[in-house]
């Protein structure tokens, strides 16, 4: 069965989508393994990254989104999503035939809402939703890597309920790194408050295992070489208070990772002598992300 890893931050602009689609590049084509990104962020930039946008309205019509997946918890209707999976989006030189995608909808932002009014807070089953139709297609896969949106929404906590793990994306600044604390507080809050309200009907909620931090990324680094004094100041001062859950390699910031989505081609696999260094770095992150999965005693 496929390991679940969410990309997670409550703060937008840190260029989670960005890496959960290039660690996710890199281990379909360096590593050979099956991966699947989920893309349950309402802004589709995921989606986007990967697949042409009249090809996803195509998709999006006759196959469906999450957006759809969602209307049918939604109406307490079956449905199949293996049916919505865009197999091997990217086609550039079969490097990533091993990648899929369950593609995202903008119309998911009305969808997170409409399920939190009619579900409430302390309904377990509707976190579940999504933990519940993943565990029929990951024998097909080795990893599943959820975009999640930058929010602790009904969305966010279906990607966080199905997940093994979860990576935080950070920036070396202060009000980044200000929420690692608190992402980690909500995380176990809610899957203790889950529990809580199992154990209050007397259902068994040791099921609900609260998903492991695989680590902290550190993104848009401001030099190839290293960062400013003040992002060197707050990588050192985290690394400090986490330890080994900060990964040791950094991603710098680049033009190029905001150019490549356009051309639907991810850094991980472009070939590009422009963007070799940062084709390096992301080989570097996937890699140490690869052996925390593997050997995650750190």
């Amino acid at each position: 069965m496929a390991t679940i890893v969410s990309f997670i931050n409550f703060k937008g602009g840190v260029g989670k989508t960005t890496l959960c689609v290039e660690v996710g590049a890199s281990l379909a084509s360096k590593f050979n393994e099956r991966v699947l990104i989920v893309d349950l962020d309402p802004q589709t930039n995921a989606t986007l990254s990967l697949m042409q946008e009249k090809d996803w309205e195509e998709h999006a019509k006759a196959k469906g989104t999450l957006r759809d997946f969602f209307q049918c918890c939604y109406e307490n209707k079956r449905c199949d999503i293996s049916e919505m999976i865009v197999k091997a989006p990217v086609k550039y030189h079969g490097r990533l035939d091993r990648l899929d995608l369950l593609p995202s909808h903008i119309e998911l932002f009305g969808m997170d809402l409409k399920l939190a009014t009619k579900f409430g807070h302390e309904n377990i089953k509707a976190k579940l939703f999504l933990r519940d139709a993943l565990a029929s297609v990951g024998s097909s896969y080795e990893y599943i890597l959820i975009d999640c949106p930058p929010n602790l929404y009904l969305a966010t906590q279906n990607g966080l309920f199905a997940s093994d793990k979860y990576v935080i994306v950070a920036l070396a600044e202060y009000l980044s790194t200000l929420g690692i604390a608190h992402i980690q507080n909500s995380v176990n809050g809610l899957f203790d408050d889950a529990r809580q309200i199992l154990s209050s009907i007397g259902a068994q909620g040791n099921s609900l295992s609260t998903p492991e931090l695989v680590g902290i990324i550190f993104n848009r680094i401001r030099y190839r070489t290293g960062g400013t004094a003040t992002e060197d100041f707050f990588v050192r001062k985290f690394s400090n208070m986490y330890g080994a859950k900060v990964f040791k390699t950094a991603v710098p910031q680049s033009t190029k990772f905001a150019e490549r989505p356009q051309q639907k081609v991810p850094i991980a696999v472009s070939g590009y002598a422009d963007d070799r260094v940062y084709e390096e770095r992301v080989r570097q992150v996937a890699e140490e992300f690869y052996d925390r999965i593997t050997r995650p005693a750190i």
